[in-house]
């Protein structure tokens, strides 16, 4: 979703409002004053009068209504001060722009939701699109969707988010004339690549090239958003056909097998391992169909198989193939059987009568004729077909289910082992309730949403609607509970709509002042009637009661100032905390804290919720100023710590040590602005010893050693042509030949060696933390996994800043495989340029020292043992124990860092943000 402006920070005319309230600085309203002359007191009350008139409207913005809010508090404590006539021609003209302010507000409110509306439709549809798109059309739909959303972020007025709506519906448009053509750019490459299979010499390498050519003239064509002229760079080729009608015939082909993929071929693979007599018949089909395509080139053959293919893998078929499962092969020692089966074959047979439903409809007809036969084949099939069903259902049942689940079917398959059948005393006794049993996978997603919602809101609880489904399930009455679900799971997902009408409510009648008796009654009424209408059934009717009175002039602008303060209070307080642990500095964490206790006081003590947002609004400016701080600071912790291990001389140490305490004293002032400053120009500073320090980490990693390769492949030395050629063709920045393969689907570079350097670091004190030294160069080893120390150690450090860009793939190269088939390749067409990543993964590893070359006397005297490399220590203490008959007391070797590379995974460019949570060993 893209990032919502804030008209609090992008209109001046808004924001004046909220700076009018800040500089009253006294928090607390005049009292009605006392008479002063008559017309100040007619001015008075006719200006009281108008600004009543004005509300603050529920479809503003946070950010909107807190500022308008705040202006028109403004205004009435000048009313309530003015003592002089003259004084209310200002306040007059005041309250009419107020009021002209929040009608042009409204007008932008309405263009920014249609806006919002608009762009989200376009990053969804490029979303769902962009893996089809070849590198042109994926850089000239990004644009668009680019273009649209720096406009939302910049714009203000109503004609803004206009331009903003009008940019992303053209931008959907586009993508879907992409997507077209990604489509045809798809078919066209599995169809070039199968009548290229064939060439040979000279020829194929003409034609591979002229291929590579038209790719890139169709590439600057789709790039610019002319799919038009980009197809026709791309049907040009057929020139390097000796009959150009060639293409067509594998585009159409190449189509074929792409729609029989996407909408039949699941289906066709249950049908053909089925039971349905003639499957047997097309089970070469496909098999057929890509050779004579890709291997002989003779598409029009090659699409009537798939086609027939196609044919005959009907819906129908497919039903008949699934009821057919549950007849169980013993069955065909029955003369009856085998008769209904052959009439049924020969009424469904494709190529014959072609009526799968009709031979379904028969079956039944014998099923129901012969129980006995099918109680048999029904015990055999629940064992048979139904156990891998039955291992997934029991992960996902719950008591007291699941042991009713485990004890029937452990108590059939007994019986149905031991060949009872009888239907009182044998296996089919507990068929009917093994099917209720297993119906109960129909509504295991429904019952888990009533579990979570129970869970968030634990007052839904208290209504019972959940109970019909819970009474049902313990009294193993299943088909009840089943029927019973949506109607308990429509009701508990009203819930959360009404507890949150409640809450507010009842927020609302505790902060009534003791004078509003007729708005305390008139409250107090509805909250209970709502509540009988909940319990009555109708949580949904009875939110709607609530809120309509919620909704009414005397309470509203107090329902959305609590409502906006507590959303406000939540992304605050999300962004304190994780200042904090950046921050860890006791006195700075105090002041920090102070200022955002007194924000919650103002609401929570004072009820005073329109100032408190106001509060937050400023302590979350103050944030902004304070994590660059703390991440700064953060780093250069790290940098120091790396240096100190690297053994820096004091001399070049010390006054680096001098420059951080005394940024230390302005963090604990605090003077953050300072403290940022300072921090920032040492980490400026830092960049040549760091660039020494992390090569010389580099290379004593490397040393004998897979590792020390990051700085090669991740530094920031790597060039974006690196980058992009590694994830384009598998070959790392650091390649020590042109065949040399890592691939990747994100291909990234810190941006500089300060990233790189406070990352190790900070993952080596993090592994310190946690009991592992990477300084120790000897390790205990018994061969217990629960007492033996650990051999690696990884960390996702958050920075908490930009570390890095990346080039993240989406579509896949294709290539042919020995068959001819198209597959898709491990490297990409298409990439996206993100920047501003945080994280970065840092991976240690424990390697054991070469063991020497070396003479022993076991198994015999003057046994000779060349050098040789462990792969770990149980590998060691193996080898050891064959040179030496014993085990070794201790294994030595070091720890080298394997890893450390920029995390793309899970990062939305646009909010800068990961969306994927936050792994288990992310520090801090």
């Amino acid at each position: 979703m893209a990032n919502t402006p804030d008209p609090l920070a992008n209109n001046p005319a808004i924001r004046q409002w909220a700076e009018r309230f800040y500089s009253l600085k006294a928090w607390t309203m005049p009292d009605f004053p006392d008479p002063v002359n008559e017309d100040v007191d007619n001015r008075r009350s006719a200006a009281l009068t108008e600004l009543n008139k004005i509300t603050i409207p529920a479809e503003l913005s946070s950010g909107a209504r807190r500022s308008l809010a705040g202006g028109r508090k403004a205004l009435k404590k000048e009313i309530l001060s003015a003592d002089e006539a003259g004084a209310f021609d200002k306040i007059d003209s005041d309250i009419s722009d107020l009021s002209s302010q929040i009608a042009e507000q409204l007008a932008v409110a309405a263009a920014r939701d249609k806006a919002q509306t608009a762009l989200a439709a376009a990053e969804d549809k490029f979303a769902s699109v962009r893996d089809s798109l070849d590198q042109g059309a994926f850089t000239y739909v990004e644009g668009l969707i680019k273009a649209a959303q720096k406009t939302m972020a910049a714009a203000v007025t109503d004609k803004d988010f206009e331009a903003v709506e009008t940019a992303a519906k053209d931008a959907s448009s586009k993508a879907e004339d992409a997507n077209t053509y990604g489509l045809f750019f798809d078919n066209w490459t599995s169809a070039t690549l199968a009548l290229i299979n064939p060439m040979t010499g000279g020829t194929k390498d003409t034609a591979e090239a002229a291929r590579g050519t038209q790719m890139k003239a169709a590439a600057v064509h789709s790039k610019a958003g002319d799919f038009g002229a980009a197809k026709l760079a791309l049907e040009a080729w057929k020139s390097n056909l000796g009959d150009e009608g060639d293409l067509a015939e594998a585009l159409s082909f190449a189509a074929l097998m792409d729609e029989y993929m996407a909408k039949t071929h699941d289906r066709c693979e249950f049908i053909l391992g089925s039971a349905v007599p003639d499957a047997k018949d097309f089970r070469n089909h496909l098999k057929n169909a890509k050779k004579k395509g890709y291997k002989e080139q003779k598409f029009n053959e090659a699409k009537a198989l798939l086609q027939e293919l196609i044919d005959y893998s009907s819906k129908d078929r497919g039903k008949l193939a699934r009821y057919m499962r549950g007849f169980d092969g013993s069955l065909k020692a029955d003369e009856g059987f085998r008769n209904a089966l052959a009439a049924a074959d020969t009424k469904q047979k494709f190529k014959g009568n072609n009526d799968p439903a009709g031979a379904q409809a028969d079956l039944k007809v014998w099923e129901k004729a012969n129980r006995d036969l099918m109680r048999k084949s029904h015990s055999k099939q629940i064992v048979k077909a139904l156990e891998k069903k039955y291992d997934a259902l029991k992960k996902v049942l719950t008591e007291p289910e699941l042991s009713d689940l485990n004890t029937t079917w452990n108590d059939h398959k007994l019986l149905a082992d031991a060949d009872n059948f009888d239907k009182k005393t044998g296996a089919p006794q507990y068929h009917v309730k093994l099917n209720q049993l297993f119906q109960l996978e129909k509504v295991v997603d429904d019952r888990r949403e009533m579990a979570q919602i129970l869970t968030r809101h634990p007052g839904a609880a208290d209504y019972d609607f959940h109970k019909p489904v819970a009474d049902a399930i313990a009294a193993q009455k299943y088909p009840e509970a089943i029927t019973a679900v949506p109607a308990a799971l429509a009701l508990l997902r009203a819930m959360p709509g009404y507890l949150t009408a409640k809450k507010a409510a009842e927020d609302l009648l505790a902060v009534l002042p003791d004078d509003a008796d007729v708005l305390k009654s008139t409250l107090d009424d509805a909250v209970k009637a709502a509540d009988l209408t909940a319990r009555s059934g109708d949580p949904a009717k009875a939110a709607g009661e609530l809120q309509t009175v919620l909704d009414n002039a005397d309470f509203m602008d107090l329902v959305l100032a609590m409502a906006d303060y507590r959303a406000k209070l939540a992304k605050v307080e999300k962004q304190h905390d994780r200042t904090k642990k950046y921050l860890k500095l006791p006195a700075a964490e105090s002041k920090l804290d102070e200022a955002l206790q007194a924000a919650k006081d103002r609401a929570g003590t004072d009820k005073e919720y329109g100032d408190a947002f106001l509060m937050l609004d400023t302590h979350e400016k103050l944030l902004k100023t304070v994590k660059p701080m703390a991440t700064a600071r953060f780093q250069v912790q790290g940098i120091i710590g790396a240096l100190k291990r690297a053994g820096l001389e004091a001399e070049k140490l010390d006054p680096l040590e001098v420059r951080v305490a005394s940024a230390e004293d302005e963090a604990k002032k605090p003077d953050f602005e300072k403290a940022r400053t300072a921090f920032d120009g040492i980490r400026t500073d830092l960049e040549g010893l760091s660039n020494e320090a992390a090569e010389a980490y580099e290379m004593l990693d490397g040393v004998g050693s897979n590792a020390g390769h990051s700085l090669d492949r991740h530094g920031p030395d790597v060039s974006d042509e690196d980058l992009i050629i590694r994830l384009k063709t598998g070959k790392p920045p650091n390649a020590h030949s042109d065949d040399e393969r890592s691939y990747t689907g994100a291909s990234s570079k810190f941006h500089s060696s300060q990233d790189w350097l406070a990352g190790r670091e900070i993952a080596a004190e993090a592994a310190l933390a946690k009991g592992v030294d990477i300084t120790e160069t000897e390790m205990t080893f018994s061969g217990d996994p629960l007492t033996d120390p650990d051999e690696s150690a990884d960390f996702t450090v958050e920075h908490g800043r930009p570390i890095d860009k990346a080039y993240i793939g989406h579509k896949k190269h294709v290539r042919s495989d020995d068959n001819g088939e198209p597959i898709s390749d491990k490297t990409y067409e298409s990439f996206e340029e993100v920047e501003g990543l945080t994280r970065a993964y840092v991976n240690f590893i424990w390697e054991p020292e070469l063991l020497p070359a070396e003479t022993t006397d076991n198994p015999d005297p003057a046994t000779d043992y060349p050098e040789e490399k462990a792969q770990d220590n149980a590998d060691y203490v193996a080898k050891y124990t064959t040179r030496h008959g014993t085990a070794p007391a201790k294994i030595p070797g070091r720890w080298v860092m394997m890893q450390q590379y920029p995390v793309a995974d899970g990062w939305d460019n646009e909010t800068k943000t990961y969306t994927n949570g936050n792994p288990g060993n992310m520090i801090p």
